[in-house]
């Protein structure tokens, strides 16, 4: 789908030469879905500089553990994406000036320690996912949306679930019957900030939406 610009109206016309086109449902401009180098729009971009821009198709991870604190079986979910663009920094002597591009992932991702996302796909995670709650991690004081036991809400810290080996996202033997990962619809692209990228994802298996 396409990923709605924030183009002011002096700026339609060059807009519209590089290829964006005017959706007139919402009035806004868009990047059409056949558009692979996005930079020639970077200053309409209206994400940070830490976000990524998810492109179609939109994937979920899903997974279970045990709670750390009463002991259940629990769902824990994960946004995840195998057609994405992240910001990176640029050498010094880039031609074009500018000090970052943004970059295709080269690698499916799944995302963790999530600070924000467009809203239609932040509500469809809290919709699949009631337990998905912005939580205060003491651990690391700091604050994201993490999954938490739907029987005692305790908060299952993002460290355990995808950066220590043997967690749900981070599997020492992979099984895909272990890990599911699914599709879900969105009108637009969607910008989500967080972190992505890791080698324990190499091996999941994406293949039905590359």
């Amino acid at each position: 789908m396409p990923y709605i610009l924030n183009v002011p109206f002096v700026d339609k016309d060059e807009a519209k030469a590089l290829g964006a086109y005017w959706l007139i449902e919402i009035k806004k401009w868009v990047i059409p879905d056949h558009i692979t180098d996005i930079n020639c729009f970077a200053k309409w971009i209206p994400a940070g500089r830490l976000d990524c821009i998810v492109r179609k198709p939109y994937l979920l991870a899903k997974a279970t553990r045990i709670c750390w604190k009463c002991g259940q079986k629990i769902p824990v979910i994960a946004p995840a994406a195998v057609n994405y663009y992240h910001l990176e920094e640029v050498e010094e002597d880039n031609p074009d000036g500018n000090e970052v591009a943004w970059i295709k992932g080269e690698s499916p991702t799944l995302f963790s320690y999530l600070q924000s996302a467009d809203p239609p796909a932040m509500e469809h995670f809290k919709k699949v996912h009631p337990q998905f709650k912005y939580s205060f991690s003491k651990a690391i004081q700091f604050s994201y949306w993490a999954n938490t036991c739907k029987h005692c809400n305790i908060l299952q810290g993002d460290f355990e679930l995808h950066d220590e080996p043997g967690g749900p996202f981070f599997p020492i033997v992979y099984d895909p019957a272990d890990i599911e990962i699914t599709s879900f619809e969105l009108e637009y692209d969607y910008a989500i900030e967080g972190e992505y990228g890791g080698q324990q994802f190499e091996e999941m298996d994406f293949s039905e939406f590359l």
